[in-house]
């Protein structure tokens, strides 16, 4: 940080003049809560040399020096601690404001925009967009469908209302909330001695060709905790990297696979069928992930209504079953 000397007025905030920017302030407000250019710098999605730039930057039009550096964090001066709130009141003035114009232009528009991952755009979603679009038929719609590890930057910038994917890693500055609770399957022909069967346990699939997704996806890391379960280690007659490659391996006889029942549901494929597994079952959460500082939608809060009771409704008709 730098360092001004002698005695400093208080630092005062007037926008209409002040070549003082949105950027700087955001910086500086970062470094504030966190105690840390490091930490802020990561939250910012920055390096930690601009964003220490940024707040030298403002320090230097305001001609005050905003912190004072200790053995383990940055602590605001006298000055510093004056100017937090009424930079946090702007932007919370200015969050309210865009916040208006949002739910204005949604009320008149209808807007629902989300965004979710390839599998689910293909299988799950189009399904549930269908039903609620039945009783929203003016509702526009934004489907994005983005790699899983962009889901939530979509969500955090603003880019969408809201993502559905799967819960494979927390999101710790974004809300999430269970949608659904899937469970994992085995996907085979019905020709194949274990489709008879009413529960395929782990154990059973030991000594099968398996077409498994690649390591390091979610969907992998839960078929190898299934097989953990028994010490048992696997070798996949292949790794693909799409379900669809999957199951068109199952279909042409040469694997079996383990997938999510509600990607087998839809993989309109009528050779492969799909038996649960068990010892251990192993659950997949699907969950809506939402950014806390701005709400929702009108259409995309009613959507996620949708969501909620429709597969409430398909785990009851499981239980059923």
């Amino acid at each position: 940080m730098s360092v001004a000397s002698g005695h400093l007025p208080s630092p005062r905030l007037n926008l209409h003049n002040s070549p003082v920017t949105l950027r700087q302030m955001r910086a500086f407000v970062a470094v504030a809560q966190d105690g840390s250019i490091t930490q802020a710098a990561k939250r910012l999605h920055l390096t930690t040399s601009a964003l220490s730039m940024l707040v030298s930057s403002l320090e230097g039009e305001l001609g005050v020096r905003l912190f004072e550096r200790t053995t383990r964090r940055l602590v605001l001066t006298a000055s510093g601690t004056e100017l937090l709130p009424a930079i946090q009141s702007v932007f919370e003035k200015l969050d309210d404001a865009f916040e208006g114009l949002r739910q204005s232009s949604d009320r008149r528009s209808g807007r629902l925009s989300l965004a979710t991952s390839p599998l689910l755009a293909a299988t799950l979603v189009p399904s549930l967009l269908a039903s609620f679009l039945k009783d929203h038929a003016a509702v526009r719609v934004e489907l994005l469908d983005l790699p899983v590890n962009a889901i939530a930057e979509a969500v955090r910038s603003g880019q969408v209302d809201f993502g559905v994917c799967t819960a494979d890693a927390d999101v710790p500055d974004l809300v999430s909330t269970l949608m659904y609770q899937d469970s994992l399957m085995l996907a085979c022909l019905p020709s194949h001695p274990l489709a008879a069967q009413r529960e395929v346990r782990w154990t059973d699939l030991v000594g099968e060709k398996l077409a498994l997704l690649m390591r390091g996806t979610g969907l992998r890391s839960l078929v190898e905790q299934g097989f953990a379960a028994h010490s048992e280690s696997i070798e996949p007659a292949f790794e693909v990297s799409q379900v669809t490659t999957a199951v068109g391996l199952v279909e042409a006889g040469l694997a079996v696979s383990i997938l999510p029942s509600y990607a087998l549901a839809s993989a309109r494929s009528v050779g492969v069928v799909q038996v649960p597994l068990v010892d251990p079952v192993v659950d997949r959460n699907i969950v809506a992930l939402t950014a806390p500082q701005r709400k929702l939608t009108q259409a995309s809060a009613a959507f996620l209504g949708h969501f909620t009771i429709r597969m409430g409704e398909l785990a009851k008709t499981k239980s059923m079953v």
